[in-house]
Parts: C-alpha cells; structure tokens; sequence
C-alpha cells in the first residue's frame, strides 16, 4: 500500500498544482491552452512513439492480454451504446460513449512505469498503440451517429491524430530491422520526458465542476462510479477467465480503472456534442479516481 501511495502522491500533487495555478490566474488561459496543444502534437505523441518503437513483444502474454483487453472493451462499449439510446439525448450520446471507452494516458503511463517498472510500461505502451485508433475511431462515430459525416472525412480525422500517427509509426520502426539513430531517440526521450509533469498539471488547470451539482448528478455520478469501479472489476473476470495473472492482470486492470482522458473535451467540442457535460464527467472522474485508484490497485496487488 506506500507504494501505491507514494507512486499516487507525485500525480495528485502536480494535479492540484495545475489547479491552483489555474484559480490564482498564474497565466492566461490561452496559455494553457498552447500548452496542451504542445503536448497533444508533439511532447506526447514522441514519448508514445519512444515507448513502443522500443517495447519487446513476448508473443505468449501479448495475445491473450490484448484480447482480454479487447473483450471488455467491446462488453463496454456495446452496454454504454445500448444505455444512451434509450431516451438519451443525441448530443449526449458521444459523451457518455467516450467517457466509458477513454483512459487519461497520462496518469496510467505514470503508474505503470512507478509500480510495475520496464516489463509493464512495455505491455502498456502496446495496448495503447493497438487501443488509441479503436477508441478514435469509436468515439468519432458515437458523437456524430446524427450527422452526414462521410468517409473521407472520417478517415482524415483519424489520420491527422498525432497519436494515431505515433503509434502507427511507432509499430513500424519497432517490426523494421533498422534501429533509430541515437541522436533521434534522445530527442524523444526528452521531448517525452516532458509529457507527463505538464500533461498532469494541464489536467489539474482544466477541471470544471460549474453546473455539475443539478438533477443530472445523480446519473453523473452513477456512470462515474460503474466506470471507476465495475469496468476494472470485469476486466480482473476475464483475465482470470482467459487465465492471465502477473503484471500482465495488473496493466490490464489498471487500464480501465483510469478516469477518462481529457483529450475526449476537445473532440467532443469539435464534432458539436455536449463539452460542457463531458468537461464535468472528466472532471468528477479524475477527482474521484484519486480515490478509486488505490482502492482498486491496493485489493490487485494484495
């Protein structure tokens, strides 16, 4: 339990300090906004590419941890999609849809490489290479099933995403017998090594709760808790199903008691659904998993 703890201190602090340097007007809030656009395009994308360019695959655990991984995903997604068609306001569809199926990358990738080290950054570099196209590509869908959103537009989204794109490349430099220069993986490292930190105190600066405590609370809060709570739960069921144990259960687990990203706020306001109710879901998730998380990796760890 103080290795959670202390591997859960560091984040929520520099959380916090995003939020106070948020409250006391530190910088403008075109500032943060530059910020998270620097990471969003480049300091993320090159720390994605840095892990999975270098990750090495053992074939045996791959396949059944990203089919476990698959599996309650898909559970996921099928049971949010069949909830918010049921009377469920079209411009709130997206939001519920994202809010189930996104994982704030940045607070998972700080936990695995603090509690599980090499082995397990590794594995989750991989599911999020393999995962961040599937989710992309569930999220645009679910936010624009009332729109004449063609294919090509469709596609363009998808490929101009900078982490798409990292980890596309990224797969391709790690299957390519060619090794990168040193000189080039340096710069990722250090241009990654500033994702995190700031990616965390972005995270903290963009917490909103304006609006939240109304007659929607109550729905707020129960979809929060299944999120937080049950996904991680069904997720440990199926990897004992499937037989996986060990780091490999961990990562998996740990994936889907994540809050949900804020990147899903940006693209919610982009393609015309509710932001203001997917910045509130982000916000409330990523204040509670402050207490989620060491509950649920205190009982996989014991």
């Amino acid at each position: 339990m103080t290795l959670i703890i202390n591997s859960l201190i560091p984040l929520v602090l520099c959380i916090a300090l995003g939020a106070i340097l948020h409250w006391y007007r530190f910088v403008p809030d075109t500032v943060w906004q530059g910020i998270d656009k620097l990471n969003y395009y480049v300091l993320f994308p090159s720390l994605l590419f840095l892990s999975i360019s270098q990750a090495q695959v053992v074939l045996s655990e791959f396949g059944s941890v990203m089919t476990a991984v698959a599996i309650v995903l898909m559970l996921a997604t099928i049971a949010m999609t069949v909830a918010n068609r049921l009377g469920v306001l079209y411009e709130n569809i997206g939001v519920y849809t994202q809010s189930a199926i996104r994982f704030n990358t940045y607070i998972g990738l700080a936990l695995v490489a603090s509690l599980f080290g090499n082995d397990g950054l590794t594995l989750y570099s991989l599911i999020i290479a393999l995962f961040i196209p599937v989710i992309n590509v569930i999220s645009v869908l679910s936010l624009t099933a009332h729109q004449e959103l063609s294919p090509k537009r469709l596609i363009h989204n998808l490929m101009t995403n900078p982490l798409i794109v990292a980890c596309i490349l990224a797969i391709m430099v790690n299957l390519s017998p060619l090794s990168m220069p040193t000189a080039i993986n340096e710069l990722m490292r250090l241009l990654g090594t500033a994702s995190l930190p700031l990616g965390l105190i972005c995270i903290g600066a963009g917490l909103q709760f304006a609006g939240l405590l109304g007659r929607g609370l109550p729905l707020v809060m129960a979809h929060t808790l299944i999120r937080l709570l049950l996904m991680p739960a069904l997720a440990f069921l199926v990897c004992g199903m499937m037989g996986i144990t060990g780091i490999g259960r961990q990562v998996v687990v740990l994936f889907f008691a994540l809050p949900t990203a804020p990147t899903a706020y940006v693209l919610t306001k982009v393609l015309g659904g509710n932001h203001a109710l997917m910045a509130q879901i982000i916000s409330l998730q990523t204040v509670l998993a402050m207490v989620t998380l060491p509950t649920v990796l205190w009982w996989l760890m014991a």
